[in-house]
């Protein structure tokens, strides 16, 4: 049995592109694919935000725990934007090149920071309209400040109402997710870059 999309719903969608999404969809929250491969990527080969980030591993849940506080959500916002004239095409002669992930971070900053307000613009909508437990994740570590805090065990972040997790650190499968929404994500390819996002909605 097809699920009715409720009604309201589609103003979130609005407020997705007024805020710059270049792509937004409604999906059920059981299209969400967790696998624990995805938290495992950031620790092998660990990822340069890995310990470095307090949205990132492994100062964020487990997998296990955003799986079952996703079960008791219904509907979903998945959020992209597009990073124009940036391609997705892996410009690094082995792995890990810390040069490029560098270069990387800079040019992507912008395109980051849009996809954070558009989750916060979907999520402050969502609160607005009585969802209480409206909750937005970005993707890729975080970019609100140059250096995160030193010391992650005792001092406190300096964006605590910005700053969201990745998807990627709570174990969702951005690609399969996005896939399931009708919005591939093509790695290392000519086509742009596409930065995800995901706000639970119920």
């Amino acid at each position: 049995m097809k699920k009715v999309l409720p009604k309201l719903y589609s103003e979130f969608m609005e407020v997705a592109f007024r805020a710059g999404a270049t792509a937004a969809r409604i999906i059920p929250s059981k299209q969400v694919v967790i696998d624990g491969r995805v938290r495992l990527k950031c620790e092998v080969p660990k990822c340069a935000g890995y310990g470095q980030y307090l949205t990132c591993p492994p100062y964020v849940m487990s997998v296990d725990t955003f799986s079952r506080i996703l079960s008791g959500y219904k509907w979903c916002v998945l959020v992209q934007v597009e990073a124009k004239d940036i391609d997705s095409m892996d410009k690094g002669k082995g792995r890990i090149n810390q040069a490029i992930l560098k270069e990387n971070r800079k040019f992507h900053r912008s395109f980051k920071l849009k996809l954070l307000e558009v989750v916060e613009a979907v999520e402050s909508a969502a609160f607005k309209k009585g969802m209480r437990f409206a909750t937005g994740l970005v993707g890729g570590s975080c970019v609100l400040c140059e250096q995160c805090v030193d010391d992650k065990s005792s001092d406190a972040c300096r964006n605590p109402f910005r700053a969201r997790p990745p998807m990627e650190a709570v174990g969702i499968d951005v690609i399969k997710t996005a896939q399931h929404a009708g919005l591939p994500i093509h790695l290392s390819s000519s086509k742009n870059v596409i930065w995800t996002g995901l706000v639970l909605l119920e």
